[in-house]
């Protein structure tokens, strides 16, 4: 009963976090820069949704705030947004943004792309996806 009642409760950070973190692009090799805030642009992705939902997303739909203001309050998190979404601009950084749906539909291409490219064995060994997820770099 208590794992059937916890897996309800946690489904909602768990869906959560898969849109927020496995819709980003997969990069292959060695990181081709040491820049951690575009690191982090490029790697999270931000849920759009009205301000009474702050609570049911737990502050966590703004992402990437969270990544670069981990101790910040998550009742700020949504005052810091269009700060970030400017600096992003400003230095031609991807602030990505999605409704609920479309971040669902996102990341499930993400994943199919991810799937197609781990079962393609004719690629060579250092190109294969399941290679590069095993031998990490960075």
């Amino acid at each position: 009963m208590f794992v059937m009642a916890s897996f309800i409760v946690t489904s909602i950070q768990h869906n959560q976090f898969t849109l927020n973190h496995f819709s980003a692009d997969v990069y292959l090799g060695h990181p081709n820069g040491n820049d951690w805030f575009e690191k982090q642009t490029g790697g999270t992705l931000d849920i759009a949704c009205s301000p009474w939902m702050d609570w049911f997303f737990g502050g966590l739909q703004f992402q990437l705030e969270h990544h670069l203001f981990p101790r910040l309050p998550r009742g700020q998190l949504r005052k810091v947004s269009p700060i970030v979404e400017a600096l992003c601009e400003k230095h031609n950084l991807p602030y990505r943004s999605l409704s609920f749906w479309a971040a669902n539909v996102s990341t499930i291409r993400t994943l199919r792309t991810a799937a197609l490219e781990a079962r393609d064995l004719t690629r060579p060994v250092p190109k294969n996806l399941v290679w590069e997820a095993v031998n990490t770099h960075g």
